[in-house]
């Protein structure tokens, strides 16, 4: 069976392939080969494998329901945990959303969500900032979040947390304001989500590593 390389993947093979012609020899050699075989990331946490997780992105200012970046962060978690997650099953966000849309005070506690949902899990993210704007003239992501796993099947008890930290994104350098904003910030989400959601599945760092690449190759 012949591989199938896809865009990123691409990349990455030009990268490593210029590499070697600049470091030849042993060591070169190796690096390569720890990238391609040696560079797998396992789940910081599988306890969401054959559970009903809801997944939900809040305003950690103000925790009054989704706001636009927040539910397409959430939207986008959710449909990567389900891809890549054994056996996991996702409530839906329109069934979140019905649930939000009952409920007129304010939000103050995933574990309420969790149980109106009827969910074994939530994932609930704290979007605690979010911006796209580098000064008056460059485009660059950046976001605070902290990620909690909250078993209700426990009580609704913390059984994972990841602490809040800055995502930024091109990770080196900035793009010019006069790109597609509303492009840029749809590949920010994305790519943000992206980062949230691997802690909960095994992936390839190589990915990481193809990431801006392949985005400025695109644009």
């Amino acid at each position: 069976m012949r591989a199938i390389l896809s865009p990123s993947g691409a990349v990455v093979c030009l990268v490593l392939a210029t590499m070697l012609a600049a470091s030849p020899g042993c060591s070169a050699l190796s690096t390569v080969a720890f990238w391609v075989y040696g560079n797998n990331a396992p789940a910081k946490f599988e306890g969401l494998e054959g559970k009903r997780v809801a997944v939900v992105c809040l305003d950690a200012d103000s925790l009054k329901g989704p706001g636009s970046e927040a539910d397409r962060i959430a939207r986008t978690v959710a449909a990567k945990l389900g891809y890549n997650v054994p056996d996991i099953t996702i409530v839906r966000q329109s069934e979140i959303a019905d649930w939000f849309d009952s409920h007129d005070q304010d939000v103050t506690e995933y574990t309420d969500i969790g149980r109106g949902v009827k969910a074994d899990m939530v994932v609930g993210i704290d979007l605690e900032s979010f911006s796209i704007h580098e000064g008056q003239t460059l485009l660059k992501g950046r976001a605070t979040v902290t990620t909690r796993v909250y078993d209700m099947q426990r009580g609704g008890d913390v059984v994972y947390e990841s602490p809040s930290h800055e995502i930024s994104w091109p990770e080196s350098g900035a793009r010019h304001v006069t790109e597609n904003e509303a492009n840029f910030r749809t590949v920010f989400i994305h790519t943000l989500s992206d980062r949230i959601a691997r802690d909960f599945f095994a992936y390839d760092k190589v990915e990481d590593f193809g990431a801006d690449a392949a985005y400025l190759s695109n644009n």
